[in-house]
């Protein structure tokens, strides 16, 4: 067997077959295929599932997996608590925005070099660097301090953003829907509790938002002692076999194609996190912001393209994999539905149905709790139910269904509202597991670290984008409805129309004393008048949600090309072991040898 693979196989796998490690598997590369000669038994080391180092490695990945939310959703979901704490006033947001620029600009190049020069040192370097931060961030005294942590913390979590490919490729393929699945229950906590926990800590006096940090320093500091002790993948040694140096390699960098696309990913995001906020989208900062991040954007693709590069920051082959770009663009538009229930479900209870902080907080969590559930369960039935194409339809399908649905939860609707949203939640949770799985299995395994980068990145750039648009949806489509919603439900109550104006007015004012001093206006009037302005905010909101059935037909028909191969990749190959070859420390070779 091992004779008829070639010299460039043998790198993609890692050179574990050398060591007879992984005995069975076989890469095409160039057809993108992956064929088994048996898919019946476990191929995997002897011990390899039960020793010291695969399940340190597993415990660190999901303690890296937590850190991405506990040091940045967490605090995101209290930032204003932050803010006035700081009194930082506005300027609090550059907190969040510069974490996610940091960590957007530099995912690619982690990915990417990582998969040239391995990955244990980019995860011990990031998890370090999220360690400082955490630390400043826990004892920042002030705004500009806890930005400049916010940055360390944002170039740390550029690979935590990898975590669904760690995992990945230490399995076989066969065990990959299973595993992403059995991941999502182990960061449920962060990802699916993580709101209510935060506001849980904030009301505290004994934790207080600092806390948050603190947490994310000591979960930071025992992956990294995980990594440094269990986490031995093939390293530099293994995947360069001594073809080239580290100079050689540093010298073949794309640096030109990280500037380009650093430059116009910060450039775009800056546009979309500032227009309507910080200046008007007809502004020339924002429309600046806009054309210069597309133009240099679309420049980094072109050069990636023409450029003779030995070591591309993106291989342009991904791109002739229809699977592999089928995944992106319906991984993206599950995100971008994610993120609207995920921005707007909050807004859509406190307007709507209660302003009780604790029950605010953990009716936000229904969200992240569907989503990951959505993913545990379906990660046991996506191998067993095959058909992934089908699955894919299925499940864009009932979230597009399940969104319009939404767009008549008002005021009086809450359990339809709790139902949809749980709904929704569940079925993009399906569509992020099968699109993670996906994205990482039909990509040559010497490029899963590009793959999965930039999936990563696509999915998060476009899920800023559409935040955007469904910010600018809403906020436009609730001021033009308040009057004339309010007014309707006022003058049915008996307000007289010459009182309008003024309970207008007096509703701007936002006093008890203003309302008061409205002529005719009494229990029966006020009553209306809520219902009248929860009407506003329950239309607004239902556009919103409307928007989604857009992405979600744009999933839909960018399913058709994808190619009905899938099922064909879930075999015993596997990528990569936690264990190198020929140490005489490692745990599995002295039980080899043991056993021989």
């Amino acid at each position: 067997m091992a004779d008829t693979r070639a010299s460039s196989e043998k790198m993609e796998t890692q050179r574990v077959e050398e060591a007879e490690m992984v005995p069975v598997a076989a890469v095409d590369t160039t057809a993108n295929t992956i064929t088994d000669t048996d898919d019946a038994g476990d191929v995997t080391p002897p011990g390899y599932w039960t020793s010291f180092r695969f399940i340190g490695s597993v415990i660190a990945i999901v303690l890296l997996g937590n850190n991405l939310f506990i040091g940045y959703s967490m605090p995101a979901n209290i930032l204003s608590v932050i803010g006035k704490d700081l009194n930082a006033g506005t300027s609090i947001s550059l907190a969040s925005l510069t974490l996610t620029l940091i960590k957007g600009v530099f995912l690619l190049l982690v990915g990417s070099i990582s998969d040239i020069v391995g990955r244990r040192y980019f995860l011990l370097g990031g998890q370090l660097i999220n360690f400082i931060g955490a630390i400043i961030a826990a004892r920042a005294t002030s705004v500009n301090m806890l930005i400049g942590a916010s940055a360390l913390v944002g170039l740390g979590q550029a690979t935590q953003l990898l975590y669904p490919m760690l995992i990945q490729e230490i399995v076989p393929n066969k065990y990959r829907g299973i595993s992403q699945g059995l991941f999502s229950l182990a960061i449920f906590p962060t990802i699916a509790l993580g709101p209510a926990f935060a506001r849980y800590m904030v009301a505290n006096p004994k934790f207080g938002w600092r806390a948050l940090y603190w947490l994310d320093s000591i979960t930071v500091g025992i992956s990294f002692i995980l990594f440094a002790v269990c986490y031995f993948p093939p390293g530099f040694k293994e995947l360069q076999g001594g073809r080239m140096s580290r100079r050689s390699i540093l010298k073949r960098i794309d640096y030109v194609g990280f500037f380009l696309y650093g430059g116009g990913l910060v450039c775009l995001l800056l546009a979309l996190s500032w227009g309507g906020s910080k200046h008007p989208w007809k502004s020339a900062t924002i429309i600046s912001l806009l054309v210069v991040g597309v133009v240099v954007l679309a420049i980094f693709f072109i050069y990636e393209i023409y450029m003779p590069l030995e070591m591309p920051l993106l291989p342009m082959g991904l791109f002739k994999n229809h699977s592999f770009v089928v995944a992106v663009i319906v991984g993206s538009c599950g995100q971008m539905s994610w993120y609207a229930y995920n921005l707007l479900w909050p807004y859509h209870i406190q307007n709507l149905y209660t302003t009780n902080n604790t029950t605010v907080g953990w009716l936000s969590c229904v969200t992240g709790i569907a989503l990951a559930t959505g993913e545990m369960i379906m990660g046991f039935f996506c191998k067993k139910g095959g058909h992934i194409r089908i699955q894919m339809y299925v499940s864009v399908a009932l979230y597009t269904t399940f969104s319009g649905i939404m767009s008549i939860a008002n005021q009086n609707r809450e359990s339809l509202a709790v139902g949809m949203v749980a709904s929704v939640g569940f079925c993009v949770g399906w569509i992020e597991l099968i699109t993670i799985v996906i994205a990482t299995l039909v990509v040559p395994p010497d490029q899963i670290g590009t793959g999965s980068a930039f999936f990563a990145s696509t999915r998060a750039t476009t899920g800023t984008i559409v935040t955007s648009i469904y910010v600018a949806i809403y906020n436009n489509r609730w001021a033009s409805l308040m009057a004339p919603d309010v007014t309707k439900a006022v003058e049915a109550a008996g307000l007289p129309s010459s009182s309008v104006p003024q309970l207008l007015t007096a509703m701007a004012n936002g006093t008890t004393a203003a309302l008061n001093a409205v002529p005719g206006f009494n229990s029966t009037i006020n009553a209306a008048m809520v219902d009248g302005r929860k009407t506003a905010y329950a239309t607004a909101l239902g556009d919103v949600y409307l928007t989604s059935i857009a992405f979600g037909s744009i999933a839909l028909i960018s399913i058709f090309f994808a190619k009905n191969d899938i099922e064909t990749k879930f075999t015993n190959f596997l990528n990569k072991t936690v264990t190198h070859v020929g140490t005489g420390k490692d745990e599995l070779s002295v039980k080899e040898k043991g056993e021989m």
